[in-house]
């Protein structure tokens, strides 16, 4: 049965040409078809909660993803403060606002100046060939109904953000920070000062050290990202060097991964072809001979990816690494087999015959070697991550077409191309004679002897290397960040390293509230408030009134409990009648002093003339002026307008101080939405001065900034002019202290209506919802590493923990820097699982290949040792443990146990012969070891030209797969045939009948 394709094939080579050809042909017709994914988020399922969350988040706050577009100044005094570099950058801004879409090109029209046609396309013949192919428009920056890509109205530059400016005491001026491009360097600094005074702008907008700006450019969706960042580049072009424009963020990294690895597929897999192929050269110098197993690795690519595509499959950034892990793959049946029949040949002097005996002895042992590949690769299927699933499967599938190629073409190509003449130039041998030495004879007979003598000293190495590698598995850190998948020289990378050393992070993470369960305040909660705040404020000033009030409170909710209902709006009516009874006579006399105070002429006035005005005007008498005089008396020695406002404030202060007002504004904190309490904002401002001191974040964001920003500008004073250094020092605390978040819900109520005026209605609402019962906290990281997210979540759920919310409040993450972390530790976990549910298959299979556990457990050792020293290299060098090395583990598994089988297999037959371990071992270091020896350099060289590629995970999956043939062959050819002696009393029993195996 087992020759029964082979013979097939040799009887009919061109019949099986033809079928090849038309089943490729048949995969290859989807190519069309093909549509690519650049897209990390997809590396989670479209249900999964925490990318659902995300989106929900998105739309909930009318979030966006952001390219974002530094500009660093280091030569100007001024820094990118100067009026030249703020002209570019306002120029940058209208371009970008006014952006049209035009025929094959974009267009670009500022108003009172002619359309401009810009043509993004590159002018390289090459990268215009691979746009075509790869369906890539460098001018796509229209969505399909021709809406710019970009977020107008969203859009972060400064001239187009609000100026959180005083217009006149108790308003905001509704004005952009920079409404027209400084013509002055005075000009140039009145935005610096605006900028730098406002906390939602410095770190964020406005570098700190004033020598870097950012845009954030909105974009509809992340696939515009590349795009935008080239537009950016080309409006940019004519910049003076001093303007030094840099483009990062994790959008722009993703999506330009994405087309830098279809360019890197366009390579990388021809120049693997070509290096297997000058391989296959130097070993058997035989065009026509090593044509074939190109042809399988071709023919098999082409088939698993049309498969791929034609199930409506994209081409995500893990599928498009199949070309590259399958050109080797595929061709190491191929290379089996021709080595073999180079080595061969001469003993029988026919095609024919020859091709039966390699097929013959080779077959079980490449069917499970196949096997084992395709279930190592299969295995990625039980992993939570969707497209490494259809990675994992697809690959399974090429493996094993490139099996059957290899099965029924090679044979028949050898019958149909390789001549006899060609062939019968070699010696023919006499049967039982050794094939002539070759460069890799030598070597390896000197290797087999080494076993054979050294058994103890290679087993000792093999422990201390093991131990070694358990030290570095122990030190595996599990990280990603998708910037770093660029070389350390890449724009991006580098960009990323100097915006994130000026500003407080380019990496976004949101982290949002909301109340656990409705802000509902009963009776009895709001009366037990009410009467600790009369306490608190009127027990000791006005003891005897507060205990009318707080008599009058009890009986109200005693009333409301012995009703079915509770009537909240009547209760309060009655406590607020009651109150402002009470008030009446109390506050008179503030007031009348507060109108006093209106008309007298601050020129001149200390404290001496205003107390002969006081009693001028007739209210020197009452308690209330006395009071005055006394708390000024108390106070810092001030005089004309300082001690006028001074005196206003007192008496505002006083008049403030009524029942009324505090049954009125406790009615308002009892019924405001969670984010206009003071005490919850004030508790989120407490989370955001801990995570200042949190290494990982570079700066935080929340309503808070907006809140105090506009309050302490609605309050403030300008000092007098010419005013005394004592006098000026009041105003600044004075005005310092009204930067807080506002005593009461009332207070806070209207500051909110005072940022909704502005001019960007919806920033606001970027941070808290419209109807303020939720908050979004914008956390701004310098670093995209896992690691880092993680040891932030970690910082946040500890003060959580430590510090309770004035309300019970529900937490969640969103952000594509914690999307990475979620999808990166499924990812880990179900490597893990698959990698230890596939080794027991193969260590099944393995047993049933060789009929024997013994010797099923013996295969496995260098698959073993091989994992161990890999992983443990990983950690000793310090690699994280990311998404390149994480799909390796099954390659790993699939790979390493192949050299084995072919090993202990045709060991087994030589010893059936009659011999001995030592005569046997001999003789499988010659064409056997050869054999293993050219189709592990042929693996390990067919990703090396993986090394050349610009993207980081290419490098890494060509070092480390070309590291994974050369141990697991070392492990082959060293350790198996030492333990082949230690355990050969077991191996082969004296007597026993020896198990075919096949």
């Amino acid at each position: 049965m087992k020759l029964l394709l082979t013979r097939l094939s040799l009887r009919y080579p061109r019949l099986v040409l033809l079928l090849a050809l038309l089943a490729t042909l048949a995969f290859a017709l989807q190519f069309p078809r093909v549509h690519f994914d650049n897209d990390p988020e997809n590396m989670l399922a479209a249900d999964e909660p925490v990318r659902q969350f995300h989106h929900q988040v998105k739309q909930k706050y009318a979030l966006y993803d952001f390219v974002i577009v530094g500009i660093v100044n280091e030569s100007h005094p001024a820094g990118v403060f100067n009026v030249d570099t703020l002209g570019r950058i306002d120029r940058l801004t209208r371009q970008l606002l006014h952006l049209q879409p035009a025929a094959g090109a974009v267009g670009l029209h500022l108003p009172g100046e002619p359309e401009v046609r810009l043509d993004l396309a590159p002018q390289s013949g090459w990268q215009r060939l691979l746009n075509r192919a790869f369906n890539h428009d460098p001018n796509r920056l229209f969505t399909a109904d021709g809406a710019s890509a970009l977020v107008a109205h969203e859009l972060i530059a400064p001239s187009v953000v609000d100026n959180i400016k005083q217009a006149e005491l108790g308003s905001l001026r509704l004005e952009y920070l920079m409404e027209q491009p400084p013509h002055t360097e005075a000009q140039a600094r009145v935005i610096r000062d605006d900028a730098m005074g406002n906390p939602l702008y410095a770190g964020t907008l406005v570098s700190e050290d004033e020598r870097a700006l950012c845009l954030y450019l909105p974009i509809v969706d992340k696939t515009f990202s590349h795009n935008v960042a080239n537009l950016v580049r080309h409006l940019t072009a004519d910049w003076p060097a001093q303007d030094r424009v840099l483009i990062t963020g994790l959008p722009v990294a993703e999506d330009t991964f994405g087309v830098e690895m279809l360019i890197q597929m366009a390579t990388s897999a021809p120049l693997a072809g070509l290096a297997i192929f000058a391989l296959l050269w130097l070993f058997f110098r035989s065009l026509a001979l090593i044509v074939a197993p190109m042809v399988v690795a071709l023919l098999s690519v082409i088939c698993a990816m049309g498969l791929l595509i034609g199930l409506g499959y994209d081409v995500h950034i893990m599928s498009s690494m199949i070309a590259i892990f399958l050109m080797p793959i595929a061709v190491a049946d191929s290379v089996h087999i021709l080595s073999e029949f180079y080595d061969v040949y001469p003993r029988f002097g026919d095609k024919k015959r020859a091709v039966e005996h390699v097929i013959g002895h080779l077959f079980a042992p490449m069917l499970y070697t196949s096997l084992t590949t395709i279930a190592g690769f299969a295995s990625l299927a039980f992993t939570p991550i969707p497209p490494v699933q259809v990675f994992g499967l697809h690959v399974a599938f090429g493996v094993a077409v490139a099996w059957l190629l290899s099965m029924t073409l090679i044979p028949a190509y050898i019958a149909l191309a390789v001549s006899e003449e060609r062939l019968a130039s070699r010696q023919l041998l006499p049967a039982g004679a050794a094939a002539p030495a070759t460069l890799l004879t030598g070597p390896l007979v000197a290797l087999g002897r080494l076993t054979q003598r050294r058994g103890g000293a290679i087993g000792m190495l093999t422990l201390i290397l093991l131990v070694l590698a358990g030290y570095g598995i122990s030190r595996i850190s599990v990280n990603d960040n998708p910037v770093k998948w660029f070389s350390p020289q890449h724009e991006i990378r580098q960009a990323d390293a100097i915006l994130n050393h000026h500003f407080g992070g380019t990496y976004t993470a949101y982290l949002t509230f909301a109340p656990l369960k409705p802000e509902g305040c009963g009776c009895d909660e709001k009366a037990q408030r009410i009467a600790a705040a009369l306490q608190q404020r009127f027990g000791a000033s006005r003891p005897a009134e507060t205990a009318v009030l707080l008599e009058t409170l009890q009986r109200l909710s005693a009333e409301q409990r012995r009703l079915a209902g509770c009537d909240v709006n009547r209760c309060f009516f009655e406590l607020l009648q009651q109150a402002e009874q009470l008030d009446r006579g109390f506050l008179a006399g503030w007031a009348a002093l507060a109108d006093a105070l209106q008309y007298l002429d601050p020129v001149g006035l200390d404290g001496e003339r205003l107390r002969q005005e006081l009693a001028a005007a007739g209210v020197l008498a009452g308690s209330e002026a006395r009071q005055l005089l006394t708390e000024l008396a108390a106070g810092p020695p001030v005089t004309g307008e300082a001690l006028l406002d001074t005196a206003l404030a007192l008496c505002e202060r006083h008049s403030q101080a009524s029942f009324a007002a505090l049954v009125l504004e406790q009615q308002a904190e009892t019924t405001a939405p969670p984010f206009k309490r003071p005490e919850m904002l004030r508790y989120l401002e407490g989370l955001q001065q801990y995570l200042q001191q949190v290494p990982q974040v570079g700066k935080s964001s929340s309503v808070v900034d907006a809140l105090k920003k506009a309050a302490y500008e609605l309050s403030y004073r300008e000092p007098p002019v010419g005013g005394s250094a004592a006098e000026i020092e009041l105003y600044r605390q004075r005005n310092a202290a009204h930067f807080a978040v506002p005593a009461t819900a009332a207070a806070t109520a209207q500051v909110f209506v005072q940022l909704e005026g502005m001019k960007k209605k919806d920033s606001l609402f970027h941070l808290v919802t419209r109807d303020y019962r939720e908050a979004n906290l914008w956390l701004q990281l310098k670093s995209g590493d896992n690691r880092d997210m993680e040891q932030v979540v970690a910082a946040v759920e500890g003060y959580l923990r430590q510090n309770p919310p004035p309300q019970e409040l529900v937490t969640g993450w969103a952000g594509l820097t914690y999307i990475n972390v979620v999808w990166q530790d499924k990812m880990v976990r179900g490597m893990l699982s698959s990698l230890g549910g596939s080794f027991v298959v193969v260590l099944v299979m393995m047993m049933l290949l060789f009929r024997s556990p013994l010797w099923g457990a013996l295969a496995m050792i260098p698959l073993s040792v091989t994992i161990a020293l890999i992983y443990g290299i990983i950690g000793l060098v310090g690699k994280d443990y990311d998404m390149p090395v994480a799909v390796l583990s099954s390659l790993t598994l699939g790979l390493s146990v192949d050299f084995a089988i072919h090993f202990l297999q045709r060991a087994r037959e030589l010893c059936r012969t009659g011999q001995d371990w030592p005569a046997s071992c001999a003789a499988m270091f010659r064409e056997p070891a050869r054999a293993i020896s050219r189709n592990a350099i042929t693996v390990a060289v067919g990703f090396t030209p993986l090394l050349l590629a610009p993207l980081v995970p290419y490098k890494t999956v060509g070092f480390f797969l070309a590291t994974i043939m050369t141990v697991s062959w070392l492990a082959t050819l060293l350790l198996l045939p030492v333990l082949v002696l230690l355990l050969r009393r077991w191996l082969f029993p004296p007597g026993a009948a020896e198990p075919k195996g096949e």
